[in-house]
């Protein structure tokens, strides 16, 4: 089985890191950072790409023109996670 962070490891340069190119695609960021939200212990990748979508998103929310703002605004605000029940195995 594949670990899920081992999906995300598409979005990473050769050198660890995320692609800049990430940085323009706002809604592949905000997608990206609603998914990183999922995370589990022990898939570093994913709280890595918290972390980088989260900065980006940040310092971008006040350029974005209606209504990409509001949903990036929203997110920040309330993630998908927070409005999810936990499923303990």
């Amino acid at each position: 089985m594949q670990r899920l962070g081992g999906i995300f490891d598409k979005f990473k340069d050769e050198k660890g890191g995320f692609k800049e190119d990430l940085i323009t695609n706002v809604k592949g960021m905000l997608g990206l950072y609603e998914a990183a939200h999922l995370w589990v212990h022990g898939e570093d990748i994913l709280e890595e790409a918290l972390a980088f979508t989260t900065t980006h998103l940040k310092a971008m929310v006040e350029s974005l023109r209606y209504p990409l703002a509001e949903q990036v605004s929203h997110a920040m605000e309330r993630p998908i996670r927070k409005g999810l029940e936990r499923i303990s195995r």
